[in-house]
């Protein structure tokens, strides 16, 4: 009894009234194949779950070569923008060079430090020719980019600060060559000019410290630049009279108007009718008497003209 205890019998009954099958199996080789099943279905299972993971893993390295690939060819396109704007920032140093000449910086006149203007090129940050198939490494392209592009934002704020002093430079020299007396007030012909001469008057040698130019009563008198009126009036032997502070020194004198059309305290700008021209005061006929004065001292106005007198 004891010996049949360690054995199992199975029966196998079939739906169709069919024979019964008898298994007759022993205990331990029953725990055995139970025990054999469960490894096999566990190992099955693992084996899926590894393959699941897998499946997943490949994917999504399929995934990061495709991302890699994109940004590799963004790096290279960046690459490329990179050394396009080096061949700019060179085109810019030209034009920068080109301009500073125009503008004649560098000189006394100008009053403004050029040492410290952009200095650059491609000799200065050189970019490296990177063809898709060679072998670099989008790391190796990014630090490439990443060492020149600090040098190209230093270069780019030197261009910035060297455009900006040349438009300082441009901008003074435009407001000085407005503020310059240096067009005729009318055309005419000049009959006593800026030097020792005989007084029409008193026959006594003395210095003219203007030009006389005849032309016709009523002839519209021109500001010689652009500043402000400081006088505007009657005065003695210049009749009336104009006098303009024109700035960076320059003072301007018009006498022996017949006409006087603009206010003291007034903006005029070059080339503004400011009066006609008469022949109030000490005068032999019509004529503009025409004095300019800088730093205080009388200068010959036909040494600042920059155009012909008709």
């Amino acid at each position: 009894m004891k010996k049949r205890k360690n054995f199992f019998t199975l029966m196998l009954i079939p739906h169709s009234g069919g024979r019964i099958r008898r298994i007759r199996t022993s205990k331990f080789a029953f725990s055995a194949s139970i025990f054999g099943l469960i490894v096999v279905l566990a190992v099955l299972l693992f084996f899926i779950y590894d393959y699941r993971q897998m499946k997943q893993k490949v994917a999504r390295l399929h995934m990061l070569e495709k991302v890699t690939q994109e940004q590799r060819e963004k790096i290279l396109s960046l690459n490329e923008k990179v050394k396009d704007f080096n061949q700019t920032m060179e085109r810019l140093k030209d034009l920068e060079n080109k301009l500073r000449s125009l503008a004649g910086i560098g000189g006394e006149s100008t009053q403004i430090k050029v040492e410290a203007l952009g200095k650059g090129g491609p000799e200065y940050y050189s970019l490296p020719e990177v063809a898709p198939e060679e072998g670099f490494t989008s790391s190796d392209l990014l630090g490439k980019i990443e060492e020149n592009f600090a040098s190209l934002e230093t270069q780019a704020k030197e261009r910035e600060k060297g455009f900006g002093q040349i438009e300082e430079v441009i901008r003074r020299k435009k407001d000085l060559f407005a503020s310059t007396p240096n067009i005729f007030p009318v055309q005419g012909w000049i009959t006593s000019g800026y030097g020792w001469r005989r007084n029409p008057f008193t026959g006594k040698k003395e210095f003219h410290k203007a030009i006389d130019i005849s032309t016709p009563w009523g002839t519209p008198v021109r500001a010689a630049a652009k500043g402000q009126v400081v006088y505007a009036g009657w005065d003695d032997g210049y009749g009336l009279k104009i006098r303009i502070r024109d700035g960076y020194g320059y003072y301007t004198v018009y006498g022996h108007l017949s006409h006087i059309l603009v206010k003291r305290g007034a903006w005029v700008e070059k080339g503004q009718i400011i009066g006609r021209v008469g022949s109030t005061g000490r005068s032999t006929g019509p004529h503009l008497h025409f004095e300019v004065w800088r730093n205080g001292k009388a200068v010959n106005p036909l040494n600042l003209m920059v155009e012909p007198l008709g």
